[in-house]
Formats: structure tokens, sequence, C-alpha cells
């Protein structure tokens, strides 16, 4: 249990809105289990007062804050370092205090790599299917670029925004990526988009997708990873299943980003088990 004292350091997230996020509950099971000083808050931080809340966090000297949306790319501007990898990633959503000079980083895509690590998932090596192009996609391409997969295809409802995308992948990190379905044959399949979740839970990712007439590329060898915690299962997941799928939600993305902003918060390093002590803990699951 935590115990809050003169000696107690503030770390938070900040997001608009907010109130629906699992960070505290998750970050503040950490600090009672490893017994570190430290109390988790979430913030409700308008657009227009994103600048006033970082000025806060230096006067108040917060040691650090998750930052979710809509503010990953607004944020960067207020810090006084983003690293190389938030750089590259091109959003923000941990920020560190160290000393007074606020220091941006991101572990999301980090976290969702860990999250397939740890379910016996390789990307080294893999074909990968990408639904939807929007904003979590690129940083997520990214490290899966990174982590040596050997091709990925990215299709979106509107084709054009796909294009966007690989053509800036090709400037960034020289990969080809294929916004054509010419054949379907993947080891991994990763949904990002907000099919599946309330009001759209009898919705597949793949209904607006105009190559994929059918499901039937999905089997017992393919891994299928719903970026969507909210359901634990969503239909997309139930109709791979019934496949012989391995499947996979995206809560392991949520607590292996957390586990990573909070070694980063509070200079802690972890135990091995703390991603599964979440997941029992906090998540009952």
């Amino acid at each position: 249990m935590l115990e809050i004292n003169g000696h107690t350091q503030q770390i938070g997230i900040i997001g608009y809105p907010v109130d629906h996020s699992f960070s505290p509950a998750m970050h503040n099971f950490i600090s009672s289990a490893v017994h570190n000083n430290f109390i988790y808050s979430a913030y409700c931080i308008p657009p227009e007062r994103l600048g006033g809340a970082i000025d806060a966090m230096r006067a108040l000297g917060i040691k650090g804050l998750n930052v979710t949306a809509p503010h990953k790319v607004e944020v960067m501007k207020y810090l006084d370092e983003v690293n190389d990898t938030a750089r590259e990633l091109g959003s923000v959503n941990t920020v560190v205090n160290r000393n007074g000079r606020l220091v941006g980083y991101n572990t999301d895509a980090d976290g969702f790599c860990m999250s397939l690590e740890k379910e016996g998932i390789t990307i080294k090596g893999s074909k990968i299917l990408i639904i939807g192009a929007g904003g979590v996609t690129r940083p997520v391409l990214i490290r899966l670029i990174d982590n040596g997969a050997s091709s990925v295809t990215v299709l979106n409802r509107t084709r054009e925004k796909a294009v966007s995308l690989a053509k800036d992948i090709l400037t960034v990190k020289n990969f080809n990526i294929n916004t054509n379905a010419n054949t379907l044959d993947f080891d991994i399949v990763i949904n990002t988009t907000s099919a599946g979740m309330e009001p759209q839970e009898d919705k597949l990712p793949t209904d607006s997708i105009s190559e994929i007439s059918d499901l039937s590329f999905i089997n017992k060898n393919t891994s299928v990873i719903d970026m969507i915690y909210n359901p634990d299962e969503t239909l997309f997941l139930k109709e791979a299943k019934a496949r012989g799928a391995k499947t996979m939600n995206g809560l392991g993305m949520l607590i292996y980003q957390g586990i990573i902003a909070y070694e980063l918060f509070t200079d802690t390093v972890l135990p091995d088990d703390m991603g599964e002590r979440i997941k029992k803990e906090v998540f009952s699951q």
C-alpha cells in the first residue's frame, strides 16, 4: 500500500480526455509492489492549456508525465530535448524531468514489440500486415522494421493515406511498404483501427478494405494482434481464434510501454515478471 508523505514524488498522465485511463492503477500498483515513494495521477488538459501544464511540471517538480491524445506531437515543442528515437517516430508519450530539464521519449512502439516478444511472436523474418494507417501505425511500423520484419503491407480504407505513409517510411528507413494486397500470405496481422471497439463492436477491420473479401488468409500459422484492449476480445480476434490463429489484444502494449516509462521516470529496474503481475493484479487476467 502506498504511503503518501513529505518525500512522495509525483508522476502522472496528461490527455484530453483522460478519465478513461488505466495508467494510474497500473503505475500506482508498480510503486506499491516495489516500495517506491511515487504517486501517479491523471490530469485532463485541453489543447490550449498544454504549454501551461508543461510549465507546471517544471514549477512543481513533477518527475514524469505520460502523454496521450491529443498531445503526443504538440508537446514536443515545449520540451528541452526529444531523444533520437522519439524524434524518428514523430511523437512523444513520455516526458522525464531531469533536474528541471524536460526530455521526451516514445515508449509505445517498444512496448508493442516487447508485448509480442513476451507472447512468443517473432518479428524477425516475418511477413506482416497492418490494417489501418492512423497515428499509432507509423511508430509501430518503424519499430517492426528495426526488429527485422521481412515485409510489411499496410492496407487502409483510404489507400492514399497508406501510400503517403509508405513514402514517408521509404524516406526515413529506406524500406518499401506494400500498399496493395497482391498475395494474402502473412505471419502476423495487426489491427490498428477502432473497428471492434464501442460503438463498432460488430465490425471487422477488414470490412472497409476492398482487397480482403474474407478472413480465409488467417490460419493456425498466423498471429493476429488487435491494438484494442476494451473489449478483451474483439470480433476480429474471435474470428481469428476460430480459424486456429494465435491471438492477442492491445493490453500487452499498454502494460509494457508503461513499464518502460516507469523505469525512465524513477530510475528503477523492474523485475522481469512485472508485466505478468500487472495483468493478474490490475487487470485480473
